[in-house]
């Protein structure tokens, strides 16, 4: 099936979708200690958070159900008209380029801060970049069908790395404790917005992917798997960051799972780990900005019509570098914009205009039975 706006998509199988899923929810969420404002039980804050994504996924999944063969854009001109959904959907390619060019940033950061010191940000960014290129003009089925060799290994290796760090004697369970320590408000205010909306909210990239499985009805079950199982391993991401490094240290860690994967030292014969450290964030980092990438590329073929997709990627491509290098000028900025793009951007993109979508959906269909 060819349709404009589509960039050599074919079909995606429910397999590839899971693992391009997973990766994505992953990605970049193993740099930060998410919901560490909740302490020690900053792994149940992941979990709330986990409940409210699994809603907002519902609504969603619900709207793509009622569009099965359209992507979000389409969506947006069906449910509001062409004069409100299409300055609408340049708002979206604006959101979502927006994260595209913070996931670049923050690994061509973390590459220089820990393997190559000495080679210019700007070199580290555009090989990322143009190998993103590179791969995703062979359309996105070598992106997902690749996804399910790398899903499996990026999940295989947190979970050796978080074994051996055990085996060396470096947990400390009582860090965990007590739990429950600090009230329900403020765990729920650690939940919601931040990570509520980062990493489970940003599932909604793929409401421009769910038109091409080709068993749309998995899209509900698949995208709940994904949440629940990424906030699982999230949650026991972040206790142990905490049984190893303490509170304290966790949130004042640049990168506390680097740190963690320092700590691994069984007898003379495995240590210095890090190198598997930065290939897992590496990983779940590429495929996070490629997705991105594609996605915002998707929409802007859609709004314009627009047929040659391999020059209208390489164009966005270049905005990100732009965007990448010249919005921000270090590291420290790129970290104190994160409640910013929470509070301005996430809630009304993620939360607000789709739940609103939603709602106009119903009582337009309501009000068509009721007149027919």
């Amino acid at each position: 099936m060819h349709r404009s706006g589509e960039i050599d998509m074919n079909s995606i199988s429910k397999h590839q979708l899971f693992s391009l899923m997973i990766i994505f929810e992953i990605g970049s969420t193993t740099l930060f200690a998410l919901g560490i404002e909740g302490k020690q039980d900053a792994w149940i804050v992941i979990l709330l958070a986990m409940v409210i994504g699994l809603c907002f996924v519902w609504v969603y999944c619900e709207l793509q159900k009622a569009f099965p063969r359209k992507n979000f854009i389409e969506i947006i001109n069906s449910i509001l008209g062409k004069w409100l959904g299409i300055p609408l959907s340049l708002l979206y390619a604006v959101f979502w380029l927006w994260p595209t060019a913070r996931n670049l940033r923050e690994f061509g950061e973390l590459i220089t801060l820990t393997i190559l010191p000495n080679t210019p940000l700007v070199v580290i960014l555009c090989t990322f970049v143009f190998t993103s290129f590179f791969v995703l003009s062979l359309g996105v089925r070598v992106l997902g069908r690749t996804s399910e060799i790398i899903m499996p290994l990026i999940v295989f290796l947190i979970l050796v790395i978080f074994v051996m760090v055990a085996l060396s004697g470096h947990m400390e369970p009582r860090n965990l404790l007590p739990v429950s320590g600090v009230s329900i408000k403020e765990i729920a205010f650690a939940a919601y917005p931040n990570v509520a909306m980062f990493p489970f909210g940003e599932i909604f990239i793929f409401s421009m992917y769910w038109c091409y499985v080709t068993d749309y009805l998995v899209v509900h079950r698949t995208s709940a798997l994904v949440i629940i199982l990424s906030g699982f391993l999230l949650s026991l991401t972040l206790a142990v960051f905490i049984t190893v490094l303490g509170v304290k240290f966790t949130a004042a860690s640049t990168i506390p799972f680097i740190e963690v994967v320092k700590m691994v030292s069984i007898g003379e014969f495995l240590t210095n780990l890090d190198a598997i450290g930065i290939c897992v964030i590496f990983l779940g980092g590429f495929y996070k900005m490629s997705i991105y990438l594609l996605g915002v590329t998707m929409v802007l073929a859609t709004v314009f019509n627009i047929k040659s997709n391999r020059l209208l990627l390489f164009i966005v491509c270049i905005l990100l570098l732009w965007v990448s290098v010249i919005f921000e000028p270090n590291y420290t900025f790129h970290q104190w914009m994160n409640p910013f793009d929470t509070n301005y951007f996430y809630t009304p993109f993620l939360h607000v205009i789709p739940l609103l979508l939603f709602l106009i959906h119903r009582i337009k269909s309501k009000s068509q039975k009721l007149t027919c």
